[in-house]
């Protein structure tokens, strides 16, 4: 990997915009008020898509990338490997130490009568912060930093960054704050995994891949004679 072309600037700046956007939102709604909002617009085309795409945010979805970029370069597998990890260590500081036993809305709302989508179920504890936005967010903003000419593919990969992110809200399973830290979170793993990829698999063995391209050298390649028969 190589440090000046690995900076995702597209998708950074647009996260940017919109992370700040919506912690301007946040002073205006009262905890759970947000959600709720969200919760009555609700619609059967809505709850299909978003119970669908929510499941990007799963930890196993991670595995995939990480094994197909053993084709690709070692170093982008180490990447994501690092990227990883860093995420899920600060998910669980932040659900298991800092934040344990926060209610979730369904838990914190469980006065109100809020709509559930059917067949998700629901959690009630350890809100903060949303480990599935914090998942996708890692892994969209990673692969937008190993497609660093792309810019609309940056800007997709946010999006559906953004989607999953708001999915959490919409299926009631966290606050807006949750997916805002998540996403954060998610960001800033992606950035660390990016660090020490460069600082310590930089070297040229780490760019190799499982199945290295042959390179044919020209002049090296020589058509066989061709003898006429009388």
């Amino acid at each position: 990997m190589k440090r000046k072309k690995t900076r995702a600037k597209i998708y950074f700046k647009a996260y940017l915009y919109i992370i700040i956007s919506a912690c301007l939102l946040l002073p205006f709604y009262e905890k759970g008020q947000f959600e709720l909002m969200v919760n009555e617009n609700h619609s059967p085309l809505l709850d299909l898509f978003f119970a669908g795409i929510t499941h990007l945010g799963d930890g196993a979805i991670v595995i995939l990338p990480i094994l197909a970029m053993l084709l690709v370069k070692y170093s982008f597998s180490i990447f994501l490997a690092w990227s990883t990890l860093i995420h899920m260590f600060l998910v669980t500081i932040g659900k298991r130490v800092l934040f344990h036993g926060m209610p979730r809305p369904a838990e914190y709302l469980k006065g109100f009568d809020f709509y559930t989508v059917p067949g998700v179920p629901m959690s009630h504890w350890n809100t903060f912060p949303s480990g599935h936005t914090t998942t996708v967010f890692m892994l969209t903003c990673a692969l937008a930093m190993l497609n660093h000419k792309r810019k609309n593919y940056q800007l997709l990969l946010l999006g559906i960054a953004i989607l999953t992110g708001f999915s959490r809200v919409y299926l009631m399973q966290h606050f807006l704050p949750d997916v805002i830290a998540g996403s954060a979170l998610g960001v800033a793993s992606a950035y660390g995994g990016r660090w020490l990829t460069i600082k310590y698999f930089s070297k040229k063995k780490y760019r190799k891949s499982l199945f290295p391209k042959r390179k044919k050298v020209l002049g090296q390649v020589k058509s066989s004679p061709v003898t006429s028969k009388l």
